[in-house]
């Protein structure tokens, strides 16, 4: 067709000046009606609608998560109709104790329960108390005693919300949108960031392998201890887990010694991470190692110098969002004690997995709600800032090209979304955790599609290289003869003037 064009306009004075006019115009007829309609219609950006209206609101819209509480008692001791009032006058009240500020709002709510410790929390007004004034934990929940109800009852609505720990919760929350809480709660700096999936890696650390000749048995010690305490996390999380064996890894900082014993100082103890760090072979945010270092045993026993100065027989340290390191002394033994060094290591996973820090290596119901808890909220608010971003994203780049296959994952994810905020607000954490764990990975698919990223660091420059070659020898040779069709009818009014 350009070569037509060409050729043609070369031929144009050949021609009698109404034929040029009806050629030209026969030209600019099939480019205008046939040419940039295809054009048009062969690099047209696709985009399919997305719902806007629907996820804009969402970046300023309050989180509500609805915590039950069971109310247990003995008819005996005290009256049904008693403590219904004063479930209605602890609501007021533990309102005004609950955390305002942030994403998230939370809500007590109080109803008596058929029996005692069926539910992760529950209250329980008894006489069965060492001290009328204070309230205690047990297996079965916060006993409080009747009189206190009767005398304090601001300060029981401050006990419940202690003991349903939303402060905590709340901490671990804010520091999603401000991580400068990392640097001062060292219950949010230990935690990892709340994921859909973790490996965990277990390591035996043998620096002298001539010298410390002791049986691992790791995979079958890991398993023993480990799974057991995995399958408590399903339906939070997806945990998988790997062993290995490092050897001639010594440690950086020579212990110090003192009388017949040694020890490192408390500040030193981040640095015996480095040399090992590097033989892991971990590389994502969401490994967590487990690391058993194998004291040489002329440092065996190995104390821990604190800041204060006192010697402390610790075995064991926390690495915030790394992992937790156990010390082993391995004198007199033939093999290593999974036993005694799961029993360390399980309560500082616990911690890395963001439970408050306790002796015990089982979850417990109160603690299973709050990881529950704090993973939905997590992810509810990534599913948003993700489907946020995304939305800026397309907004920002205009030629982007948008799947239906986004669409279908964006809508999916709001859906879920959807389901998961009405669960918080029900009380169902359960629910709420499967709905934004959903949430979250068809806002992150969407986000990451490769379609949307190739066209992230493609320049304008470049589709001017593609498109001038192709339009500048249609639209040249049309301009020329325009010009000289209109330089022959000035020509012509000047001669008829003459």
């Amino acid at each position: 067709l350009q070569h037509y064009f060409i050729q043609s306009n070369l031929s144009m004075n050949l021609l009698p000046t109404s034929v040029q006019r009806l050629n030209l115009l026969y030209y600019t007829l099939i480019v205008v009606v046939l040419g940039i309609p295809l054009w048009w219609y062969t690099t047209d950006t696709y985009r399919a609608p997305l719902p806007h209206s629907q996820i804009e609101p969402l970046a300023g819209a309050k989180i509500l998560i609805e915590i039950p509480v069971g109310v247990c008692f003995n008819p005996v001791e005290v009256d049904r109709n008693y403590i219904e009032k004063m479930i209605i006058s602890l609501k007021p009240l533990l309102l005004t104790k609950l955390p305002k500020n942030g994403r998230a709002i939370y809500d007590i709510t109080l109803h008596i329960a058929d029996k005692c410790g069926s539910q992760p929390f529950s209250v329980i007004f008894t006489n069965n108390v060492n001290r009328s004034s204070k309230a205690e934990i047990s297996e079965d929940g916060l006993k409080i005693s009747p009189e206190k109800l009767d005398r304090m009852i601001s300060d029981v609505a401050s006990d419940i919300v202690n003991y349903v720990d939303v402060n905590y919760l709340h901490d671990h929350i804010l520091a999603i949108d401000n991580p400068s809480l990392h640097s001062t709660n060292q219950d949010v700096r230990n935690a990892m960031a709340v994921a859909t999936s973790y490996n965990i890696l277990v390591s035996v650390v043998n620096p002298d392998p001539a010298a410390i000749k002791l049986g691992y048995d790791l995979v079958g010690g890991t398993r023993k201890f480990l799974e057991p305490f995995l399958s408590q996390l399903q339906g939070i999380a997806s945990v998988s887990y790997q062993t290995q064996v490092i050897r001639y890894v010594t440690l950086p900082t020579r212990p110090i010694k003192t009388g017949e014993k040694f020890y490192i100082t408390e500040s030193n103890l981040p640095h015996l991470i480095n040399p090992i760090e590097s033989k892991l072979g971990t590389s994502t945010s969401n490994d967590i190692n487990l690391i058993i270092y194998l004291l040489e045993e002329k440092y065996c026993p190995l104390l821990i110098k604190t800041g204060t100065g006192h010697l402390k027989d610790v075995s064991s340290f926390l690495s915030p969002q790394f992992g937790a390191v156990m010390l082993y002394d391995h004198r007199n033994q033939s093999s290593i004690d999974h036993s005694t060094v799961f029993a360390t290591l399980l309560p500082q996973l616990k911690q890395l997995l963001g439970v408050r820090k306790s002796g015990s290596a089982n979850i417990s119901p109160r603690e299973r709600y709050l990881m529950e808890a704090r993973t939905a909220l997590t992810h509810v608010m990534r599913s948003i800032d993700t489907l946020n971003s995304l939305i800026r994203l397309v907004d920002s780049i205009p030629n982007m090209v948008i799947g239906d296959h986004i669409a279908d994952q964006v809508s999916a994810s709001l859906s879920s979304l959807t389901s998961a905020m009405t669960s918080l607000s029900s009380g169902d954490v359960s629910s709420a955790l499967h709905h934004s764990s959903l949430a979250r990975h068809a806002a992150e698919t969407s986000f990451s599609d490769p379609s949307i990223l190739a066209l992230l660091y493609f320049p304008d420059d470049q589709k001017f290289a593609i498109y001038i070659p192709l339009f500048l020898p249609v639209g040249l040779p049309l301009l020329v003869a325009y010009l000289d069709l209109i330089k022959r009818r000035r020509k012509n009014k000047d001669t008829k003037v003459d």
